[in-house]
C-alpha cells in the first residue's frame, strides 16, 4: 500500500507545481509560428511546465534543441509552442459564441474584394484562428455582407500551413480568370504588374480605369492587355473606388499600407525610382552590379505611443542544419528587446528563418504579415538574400539593416550596412605601409590568397622582401624567387638584426604554419635580446582569421607586437561586455559570441533611431551600444559603417585599441 500512496503524492506534487507556474505573456514569432518565452525558475520541471501550458514535454523539447528533462536548468529561457490548449478558457475560445462577446470579438462585414487572407492581414490575426472562430463560414466563397468574428486578443501571424493553403487558393483563383486578365494577390502593386506584363504604369492604370495606385486592391481582376474595341476597360471591383478617388486628395500617409503613422506624404507628382523587382530575380546569389538611382529617403520618428514592428530575417537552417551563430545573433536581439522595453519602447518582433533561399524570402514578403507590417527589417544576412528584400523595402520606405554582409554591388537608399566597409580598412594601416618600413611577406606551402592580395595592394609604395618558410624538424627561411620557388637560405637571426624597421606579413594559410612562423619570430627576438644584441623594430600585420584559431598560440601576438584591423571589437574585460556576458550566460547557459554582440547592437541602434527619426543627421552621430563604435556614411549607393578597429597587441602584454 505504500507504493500507490507514494505515487499519488508525487502526482499531486507535480500537479500542484504545474498549477503554481504562471504562463509567460512574452510572445516571440519564429518563421511565422508563435512561441511563449518562459523563464525557468528553481524547482520547476519540464513535466510541470508542459502541464502549465497544456502541451507535451516532447513538443517543448522539439522547440529547444538539446533540451531534455534532466538538462533543464533554472534561470534559462525556453520556448513553448503556442497551441490551442485543452483548458476551459481555451476551449471556450475555440467555439463560436451564440452572441459575440464585444470584449473578445469584433464583427467584420465582408465587402467586395475581401478574402479571408486580406481580412486576416487587416486585423493581424492568423487564418487558422479565423477558421476556428467561424466554423460555419465558407472560407473560399465569401459573400458580401457575410459577418466574420475577429478575436481581439489574437496576435499570431500566418503560419506555414496558411501560406500553403493560400498558394493553392491563389492558383485556383488565377485559373478562373480569362485571357489577358490577372487576379491581384498579396504583395502585388501597379509597378510590379506593369513590369511583369511589359506595359507602363500609366498604360496599366488607363487600361483598368485606376485613378490612383491605391485603387489597386487585393482580389481584383485586372486587364493586362488592351480589350476588344467597344468594351469598357474597367477592372472587376474597381469602378466604385475609382469614382471615389476622383474627388479625394492625395492619400495621407496613414492610408498607405495599413495606417502607418510614419509614412511620409507623397509628392503631388511621384517620380518612379529604379529598384530591384524581387519577383524577377532568379539567381539568389548573383554578383553583377545593379544600377539603382540613389534617392533621398527619410524615416520620420515614430510616436512613443506607437508599437514598432520589427522583422528579423536570419538563415537559422542551412543545408538542413541549425546554424548556431545566427541563433546567437537572435539571442542578442532578444536581450536588446528587454533593455528597450525597460526604456519605454514598445516593440513587436517577428522572426523568420530564410534558410538562405530566395524563393522562401519571396514567400515571406508576399504572405507573412509579420514582415508585410514591418516598419524595420533586420537582415537578411547575405547580399544575395538582400536583393529579394530591397525592392519591397524601397517601395514601402522601410529601412533594411544588413548586420553582417560586406555589400559590394547592391545599392539602395533604404539599406544600412553595419559591417565595416572594406575600403576604409586601409586607413588603419596607412602608417605601416607608407614606405617607412620594409615589408616582409612570408609564404609557406599554402597561401591565403585574399590576405596576400590585400597586403600587396597596401604595400604598393613600400620596399617588399619575400621569404619562403619550410619546417623540416626545425624552421628554415629561404629567399623566394620570382616564380615562387626557394632560393638561398636566410639566417633569420642576422635578417632580424638588420637595423631597418620591418612589417612581417604572414600569408601562410595553414594554422600550423602560421603558429610555427610566429613562434620562430618571437623566439629569435628573445634570443637576440638575451645576447644583448640589437634588432630592427618590427610589427606583425595579423590576419584576423588567426583570432578564431585554436591552433595558433595567442601569446605569440603579444610577443611579436602584432596589429590586427577588425570590424568588431569586444574585450571581455570591458564593463559593458562583462555585464552583457553575465546576462547571456544566465539566460542561455553558454558564453556569448560576436554574433550575439552584433545582434544586440543592431536592435539597440536602429530600434531607437526609428523613434528618433532617421535623416541626414545620422552622419553626425556615433553609436556604441556595447564596445564597438559605429559611424555611418553614404557610399556605394547605400549607408555604410566606416569604422574599423585597430588592435595592437604590445610586447608588455596589453592591447591598445584605436
Amino acid at each position: 500500500m505504500k507504493r500507490p500512496l507514494l505515487v499519488t503524492l508525487i502526482s499531486l506534487f507535480m500537479v500542484s507545481a504545474a498549477m503554481a507556474i504562471e504562463p509567460s505573456n512574452i510572445l516571440v514569432t519564429l518563421n511565422g509560428k508563435a512561441y511563449y518565452k518562459h523563464a525557468v525558475e528553481r524547482g520547476q520541471t519540464l513535466y510541470a511546465i508542459a502541464k502549465a501550458y497544456n502541451v507535451s514535454e516532447e513538443q517543448i523539447m522539439a522547440c529547444n534543441e538539446g533540451l531534455k528533462p534532466e538538462t533543464l536548468k533554472a534561470d534559462e529561457y525556453i520556448l513553448i509552442p503556442r497551441t490551442i490548449a485543452d483548458t476551459k478558457e481555451q476551449k471556450a475560445a475555440t467555439t463560436t459564441p451564440q452572441s459575440p462577446d464585444k470584449k473578445k470579438f469584433l464583427v467584420h462585414t465582408v465587402v467586395k474584394g475581401d478574402t479571408l487572407y486580406s481580412i486576416a492581414r487587416k486585423y493581424k490575426i492568423s487564418i487558422a484562428q479565423l477558421e476556428r472562430d467561424n466554423p460555419d463560414l465558407d472560407i473560399d466563397n465569401l459573400a458580401i455582407d457575410d459577418t466574420i468574428l475577429i478575436r481581439r486578443a489574437e496576435r499570431g501571424y500566418a503560419s506555414s500551413d496558411d501560406i500553403e493553403r493560400e498558394l493553392e487558393r491563389r492558383a485556383e483563383r488565377q485559373a478562373e480568370v480569362g485571357e489577358g486578365e490577372h487576379r491581384v494577390v498579396a504583395g502585388e502593386t501597379i509597378y510590379t504588374l506593369s513590369r511583369r506584363y511589359g506595359i507602363s504604369e500609366e498604360e496599366f492604370m488607363a487600361l483598368n480605369n485606376l485613378a490612383s495606385p491605391n485603387d489597386l486592391k487585393l482580389g481584383m481582376v485586372v486587364r493586362t492587355k488592351p480589350v476588344a474595341e467597344g468594351v469598357e476597360p474597367v477592372a472587376e471591383g474597381v469602378a466604385e473606388s475609382a469614382k471615389e478617388s476622383a474627388v479625394e486628395t492625395a492619400p495621407a500617409e496613414e492610408e498607405r499600407r495599413g495606417a502607418r503613422d510614419r509614412r511620409r506624404q507623397r509628392d503631388e507628382v511621384e517620380q518612379p525610382v529604379d529598384t530591384i523587382d524581387y519577383y524577377d530575380i532568379i539567381e539568389p546569389f548573383m554578383t553583377t552590379a545593379v544600377d539603382i538611382k540613389p534617392v533621398e529617403v527619410a524615416f520620420p520618428p515614430l510616436s512613443m505611443h506607437h508599437t514598432l514592428n520589427v522583422a528579423l530575417m536570419l538563415p537559422f537552417h542551412m543545408n538542413n542544419k541549425v546554424n548556431p551563430y545566427f541563433v546567437d545573433f537572435y539571442r542578442g536581439v532578444l536581450l536588446a528587446m528587454e533593455d528597450l522595453k525597460e526604456q519605454g519602447y514598445d516593440i513587436s518582433l517577428s522572426v523568420f528563418d530564410t534558410m538562405g533561399s530566395g524563393e522562401r524570402i519571396g514567400d515571406i514578403i508576399s504572405y507573412e504579415d509579420g514582415l508585410r507590417d514591418a516598419q524595420l527589417i533586420i537582415g537578411p544576412v547575405y547580399e544575395g538574400e538582400l536583393r529579394y528584400v530591397v525592392g519591397y523595402a524601397e517601395e514601402n520606405e522601410i529601412p533594411v539593416v544588413s548586420p553582417l554582409a560586406d555589400i559590394n554591388s547592391l545599392q539602395s537608399p533604404v539599406l544600412f550596412q553595419m559591417q565595416a566597409e572594406g575600403s576604409h580598412k586601409t586607413e588603419k594601416l596607412a602608417n605601416i605601409f607608407d614606405g617607412s618600413r620594409e615589408v616582409v611577406m612570408i609564404y609557406a606551402n599554402t597561401t591565403d590568397a585574399d590576405f596576400e592580395r590585400e597586403m600587396l595592394a597596401l604595400a604598393a609604395n613600400a620596399p617588399v622582401t619575400a621569404l619562403n618558410y619550410k619546417f623540416e624538424r626545425e624552421s628554415f627561411f629561404y629567399e623566394r624567387t620570382a616564380g615562387g620557388g626557394s632560393g638561398a637560405q636566410i639566417d633569420i637571426v642576422e635578417f632580424m638584426r638588420t637595423p631597418s624597421k620591418k612589417a612581417y606579413v604572414v600569408v601562410a594559410k595553414e594554422d600550423t604554419d602560421v603558429d610555427r612562423i610566429l613562434t620562430t619570430l618571437a623566439s629569435t627576438k628573445a634570443s637576440v635580446v638575451a645576447r644583448s644584441m640589437s634588432y630592427g623594430d618590427y610589427v606583425v600585420v595579423g590576419n584576423r582569421k588567426w583570432k578564431q584559431s585554436a591552433t595558433i598560440e595567442k601569446q605569440s601576438f603579444f610577443r611579436n607586437n602584432t596589429i590586427f584591423v577588425v570590424p568588431y571589437y569586444a574585450n571581455r574585460s570591458d564593463e559593458n561586455i562583462r555585464i552583457f556576458d553575465s546576462r547571456y550566460v544566465k539566460a542561455y547557459n553558454t558564453l556569448a559570441t560576436m554574433y550575439a554582440y552584433r545582434g544586440y547592437d543592431a536592435a539597440m541602434i536602429f530600434c531607437r533611431k526609428m523613434f528618433e527619426g532617421i535623416d541626414g543627421t545620422i552622419f553626425d552621430e556615433h553609436f556604441k551600444p556595447l564596445a564597438t563604435p559605429y559611424h555611418f556614411v553614404y557610399e556605394g549607393g547605400h549607408y555604410t559603417n566606416d569604422t574599423w578597429i585597430r588592435e595592437h597587441y604590445t610586447s608588455n602584454f596589453t592591447i591598445v585599441v584605436e
